[in-house]
């Protein structure tokens, strides 16, 4: 990704985040209502919650091996936000990380983190649904869904660790002159996805994404309790974000634009909330976590990344020489 595309993809999402609050009106009523020690509180949790999930990025970006310092991940993941506002902004939080390779690390091995983090997620929220469902009077049909993210989330997991499926691709790539050429490209992301995939690496980043949902869980009780005579329970509020999660990570929308807050909307309503506050807390909910992951991630971009903003060119290794080096840094520690 050239300097002058990163540039353009940051400035685009922070036009996307000014866009979103293009009539604060609602948003301004909702924030008149809240007192300064709950200010402070929900922007505690939305640093402590980015904190997080900053720390769960660095792990599996360790976990696959890479020659990355935990801190080193934490920040590319935290900059990355500055492009939260735009669908498959997360793409940048792997971009940023081959900063901190050495000239080793490249794409085909950091992306695989982020499948696996999805993965991940959709694991942890499906549980945490599981937990909210059986602890409410919902619909016990509604235990579907859950089912069906975990059953996605393990079937995933079935196929990374498939060597008939791995071979399988090998052998569909190398039919095309064109994509035999990618042939190393997918050995290598494949490696790192097996990697990944194992129980050491994979679950201390599904507690990561439980720990992240439960402090969302906590933030929305406290928005829903300020702003209603009615509030939260904390298994409604279990219920509520795992089934919006899930509908976010389910549902064939990029980056789940609009359904997470059509889908809290509505599981807020069922829950007993009016429609209209429904509406104020989901938008205050979404504007709290965008406009502070924007800020945040502009901030942490242009203080640690600022010369993927203005350098136009910099030396570039011998690709071939660092894909080389890396694939010995992966086998030597297998």
């Amino acid at each position: 990704m050239h300097r002058v595309l990163v540039a353009s993809l940051v400035l685009l999402a922070v036009a996307c985040a000014v866009w979103a609050f293009r009539d604060p009106t609602v948003l301004a009523l909702t924030l008149e209502r809240l007192s300064p020690g709950l200010a402070c509180a929900l922007i505690a949790l939305l640093a402590t919650n980015e904190l997080v999930k900053g720390a769960r990025w660095a792990w599996y970006l360790r976990a696959a091996r890479l020659p990355i310092r935990p801190l080193d991940g934490v920040t590319s993941y935290l900059a990355a936000q500055a492009a939260s506002a735009l669908p498959g902004g997360t793409i940048l939080a792997a971009r940023l990380a081959e900063e901190h390779g050495g000239g080793l690390v490249r794409l085909r091995h950091t992306t695989p983190a982020l499948l696996v983090q999805g993965i991940g997620d959709l694991l942890a929220v499906s549980a945490l649904a599981s937990i909210g469902l059986a602890l409410t009077d919902s619909s016990r049909v509604q235990f579907a869904v859950p089912v069906i993210g975990s059953l996605l989330g393990g079937l995933a997991i079935a196929a990374i660790r498939s060597e008939q499926v791995g071979i399988a691709l090998v052998r569909l790539l190398g039919r095309k002159p064109l994509t035999r050429r990618i042939l190393p490209a997918e050995e290598d992301a494949r490696r790192t996805l097996l990697i990944l995939c194992r129980l050491s690496a994979l679950g201390p980043g599904v507690i990561a994404s439980v720990l992240s949902s439960l402090i969302a869980v906590t933030l929305l009780v406290l928005l829903t309790d300020a702003m209603t005579l009615h509030g939260l329970t904390p298994a409604e509020g279990l219920y509520v974000h795992g089934m919006a999660m899930l509908a976010h990570l389910l549902l064939p929308v990029p980056s789940g634009v609009g359904t997470s807050e059509l889908s809290l909307v509505g599981l807020l309503n069922v829950v007993g909330i009016g429609f209209g506050r429904a509406t104020a807390i989901a938008v205050t909910y979404r504007a709290l976590g965008l406009a502070f992951r924007t800020i945040v991630g502009s901030l942490v971009l242009f203080v640690r990344y600022h010369h993927l903003l203005v350098e136009l060119r910099r030396h570039a290794p011998d690709p071939a020489r660092s894909a080389s080096t890396m694939d010995l840094v992966v086998e030597g520690r297998d």
